[in-house]
């Protein structure tokens, strides 16, 4: 894997969905690849955004509204029972029925998602996503701005309420960790959710 800061410019700063297509032109074309990045951003007003990229791929196709600032190799080691600080800026959110009782083409009544906005069920949601993979040592849980985006090809507009976790964790199974740190963690990794960061107690 591969870390990277990326310097994203321009309007697109405003509109996290936009930036998110705009990071997927960093790798090379393939109509048949998935996503395989994550990312979280940083430091931004409306024509500048920091990102901390994780990618499989290495990026080496900067564009107009971007430039890679930093890359390096990315080599995963962790132990079991090790201590361990981390950062996640993520999206708790629980299924509910939909209220107006929309019906999917099966029939079954339409799910949509609402944010967890009580901090007690933010922190059980993350107690659910490190589940058998790591322990929480300690936790604090801060609410973050919410994120509004567009999409255009959809003409949809939407919001996502994001949260930031910072606290210290302990690795009960090393490779579950790694493979939560691979996936990504809950949804809206297409708005920088999902990312989560480690480094020594």
């Amino acid at each position: 894997m591969y870390l990277s800061k990326i310097l994203v410019t321009g309007a697109i700063c405003r509109n996290p969905y936009e930036i998110h297509r705009t990071l997927w032109r960093l790798f090379p074309e393939d109509e048949a690849a998935t996503r395989d990045f994550l990312f979280r951003v940083g430091d931004a007003d409306r024509v500048h955004a920091e990102i901390l990229l994780q990618s499989e791929i290495k990026p080496e196709h900067p564009n107009a509204n971007t430039r890679i600032q930093a890359c390096k190799d990315y080599q995963l080691t962790l132990n079991k029972g090790q201590r361990l600080r981390f950062l996640l800026i993520a999206n708790p959110v629980k299924t509910i029925n939909d209220e107006a009782g929309r019906k999917t083409a099966e029939g079954e009544t339409k799910k949509c998602r609402v944010p967890l906005i009580r901090e007690d069920d933010q922190r059980l949601w993350l107690e659910r996503k490190l589940k058998d993979v790591a322990l929480i040592d300690t936790l604090d849980i801060d609410p973050m701005t919410p994120l509004r985006f567009y999409k255009t090809k959809e003409e949809r507009a939407g919001k996502i309420q994001p949260v930031s976790y910072k606290g210290v964790l302990n690795v009960r199974d090393a490779e579950g960790v790694v493979m939560l740190i691979r996936k990504g963690i809950g949804p809206a990794k297409a708005f920088g959710c999902g990312l989560l960061s480690l480094a020594r107690a």
